[in-house]
């Protein structure tokens, strides 16, 4: 008489019970997974931060004044052209925030912005010079309706990064 083989795999039931454990974890870590609003806003504040100073790097480096222009939705780069417009640069990608998230500028004492012979809409609101300025500035990031962080700089120093409870 032969031995008798074992058969090879899984049943049906021990299927089964792998299922229902990996659906009740990732129910689990659903409900652990809180609003994501906050972190959202860390990581766009962090990005903006790093935005601006390469932004500044770049402006000593070519010798060229870039502006932000900075809606609640959404920012993009500007930089001061040969004949003194301000027009979109398109080596950097304007940046829509996700939904929920808005910008809010505060621009102390806004006097006049180079190159004024541009259209009212095209003018940055934050200047970042080839003489290693920029404009002193708060901006506020908020998560519906509630500012959680502020990204500002006085013109000299760079962006410091304050949350707000």
């Amino acid at each position: 008489m032969l031995p008798r083989r074992h058969a090879r795999g899984f049943t049906l039931l021990e299927l089964l019970v792998v299922i229902l454990l990996i659906a009740l974890t990732a129910g689990l870590v659903g409900l652990v997974n809180t609003d994501s609003g906050p972190r959202q806003a860390r990581h766009e504040a962090q990005r903006l931060q790093e935005l601006l100073q390469l932004l500044r790097q770049e402006a000593l480096l070519r010798y060229r004044d870039y502006g932000l222009r900075i809606e609640p939705e959404r920012y993009w780069v500007v930089h001061l052209d040969a004949q003194g417009h301000w027009v979109t640069d398109h080596e950097f990608r304007a940046h829509r925030l996700p939904d929920h998230l808005r910008l809010r500028l505060e621009v102390p004492e806004a006097g006049p912005i180079l190159g004024t012979r541009s259209r009212r809409n095209d003018l940055p609101q934050l200047l970042v010079l080839s003489s290693d300025e920029t404009s002193a500035y708060t901006v506020w990031i908020e998560y519906r309706n509630r500012a959680l962080l502020s990204l500002s700089s006085d013109g000299l120093q760079d962006a410091q990064l304050e949350t707000h409870d």
